[in-house]
């Protein structure tokens, strides 16, 4: 089922990449990439739980976080290797790889909900589950810029983006999985992380191009 969904995203955007230009044509591409490797990530946890014969809980907290940050800091740091290591060219393309990501796992999510799905049900998606996709590969594509010039940081500095990315992840879904006040702390961490982090990179960049007009 999630390849249904992923068929039913992707190709409009497909066709669509021929008419794009430069950025939004890379941002489009990134997103159809985190898109498709939701794909992948069923196969992948699907194959592991059947192995080791865990719950669905069990997978969320312990496997998918794994393999779901894996995939998405892949298309990254290829990015960051071969085309350009520039923050301002990495962290759309990190965020975009996520959102697509996340994309698919809520269509999916949601034909399997059925009537159980709502607007309420949506926003929560949206506004946690979502965004937390987007935040954790953000961080990791950040932490990628600044790695991918330190040659002795490298190899350890992506091992513990991706610590830092799963972590994350893994306990957003512990939160989520409890009830009361723990669930929604929970739902309120990705919205937390985010919004003052845009805020802070957005001043950062604005006084930097403040200070590149100055004689």
């Amino acid at each position: 089922m999630v390849s249904i969904a992923f068929i039913c995203f992707a190709v409009p955007l497909v066709l669509m990449l021929p008419v794009l230009r430069g950025r939004a044509r890379w941002l489009i591409s990134y997103l159809l990439i985190g898109s498709y490797l939701t794909v992948c990530a069923g196969m992948v946890n699907g194959l592991i739980r059947a192995a080791l014969g865990i719950s669905s809980l069990e997978l969320s907290l312990s496997v998918a976080p794994i393999t779901e940050e894996a995939l998405k800091a892949l298309p990254v740091l290829v990015y960051a290797l071969a085309v350009s290591d520039r923050r301002d060219d990495v962290l759309p393309l990190a965020f975009s790889c996520g959102v697509g990501f996340a994309i698919t796992e809520n269509a999916y999510l949601m034909m399997s909900a059925g009537a159980a799905a709502s607007v309420s049900w949506a926003l929560v998606r949206g506004l946690a589950t979502s965004l937390m996709h987007g935040v954790c590969t953000l961080a990791v594509g950040f932490g990628i810029t600044y790695v991918r010039r330190q040659r002795k940081l490298f190899y350890t500095g992506i091992f513990g983006l991706l610590a830092a990315a799963i972590t994350y992840h893994a306990t957003f879904n512990l939160l989520i999985s409890a009830s009361g006040v723990w669930c929604a702390a929970g739902l309120a961490l990705p919205l937390a992380t985010y919004a003052p982090a845009v805020l802070s990179y957005a001043l950062r960049k604005r006084a930097g191009e403040s200070g590149g007009r100055r004689p």
